[in-house]
């Protein structure tokens, strides 16, 4: 009885940490206690079957504790904030518990490994999913649409604005901003990689054509850096902005085509 008692508190225990870890995700911000809370969520549970309440009177008895556990994890200034917060819990609550229950009738066993196993990849999985829509909604803070026109037409992309872009012409000292070749070849559909590498005659219908050097942490190159006629970002038009060709595959990183100067999140003077 020993054995099974502890499994019971610890299997509860974690189950109810990670519960409130994931609350925590849900509200974005931090709580406190939680192995306080954790530990009496794990009691009570252990508890319950000696009063010997009907499966409702168990089921409200949890509902009244998790009004407790809530108090003491979250801080909240109002009734609807901790509607929010109370609701939350339900919610991380029963997606654990959905998704015990759905391996353990799957394997057909019920043991604290399968538990444990679950409530762990299931927390990786949550955590990861609420990590990669914060850095979404993180970049899409800083992304514009923008028209670029080259010869008369005009060409929309998606433009990311890098505040650690400070990447500048030497000889005409306008800030550079970056296009990656998906974007290049938008504009110039008949100038290939390796017409830029050998720096051959196509490169003679680009305005202003020439290379500057481009350092970063990893490399010392040189990129090439042309003048288009027009840039657009909404109402706010530039004339022969300077666009530097990176062969890097930014597109990954910021989901953009375009890198935007660090001046254009100013009022645009000198560009």
């Amino acid at each position: 009885m020993k054995i099974v008692i502890e499994y019971v508190l610890i299997e509860n225990f974690l189950i109810n940490l990670i519960v409130l870890k994931t609350v925590e995700l849900f509200l974005r911000e931090k709580g406190r206690l939680f192995f306080l809370s954790a530990g009496l969520g794990a009691v009570v549970t252990l508890l319950c079957p000696l009063l010997r309440l009907t499966t409702f009177g168990s089921f409200l008895l949890q509902l009244g504790f998790a009004i407790f556990y809530v108090c003491i994890s979250f801080k909240f200034s109002g009734l609807k904030k901790f509607a929010v917060i109370y609701l939350s819990y339900f919610v991380a609550a029963f997606l654990y518990g959905g998704a015990c229950y759905f391996f353990e009738s799957l394997l057909n066993q019920s043991s604290l490994l399968v538990v444990l196993a679950v409530i762990v990849a299931v927390y990786i999985v949550v955590k990861l999913l609420f990590k990669r829509r914060q850095k979404k909604k993180n970049l899409e803070t800083f992304c514009f649409d923008i028209k670029i026109e080259v010869s008369g037409k005009e060409y929309g992309f998606k433009a990311f604005l890098d505040s650690g872009n400070f990447l500048s012409d030497p000889i005409t000292g306008k800030p550079v901003c970056l296009i990656n070749f998906k974007a290049f070849s938008t504009l110039f559909s008949e100038i290939g990689v390796e017409d830029v590498l050998r720096k051959n005659d196509k490169l003679k219908r680009l305005k202003f054509a020439h290379y500057i050097n481009f350092n970063t942490l990893n490399s010392n190159d040189k990129i090439l850096v042309f003048q288009a006629d027009t840039m657009k970002i909404g109402e706010k038009s530039f004339e022969r902005p300077t666009l530097g060709l990176s062969l890097k595959n930014f597109n990954q990183t910021f989901g953009t085509d375009v890198i935007l100067h660090n001046e254009f999140a100013g009022s645009g003077e000198g560009l």
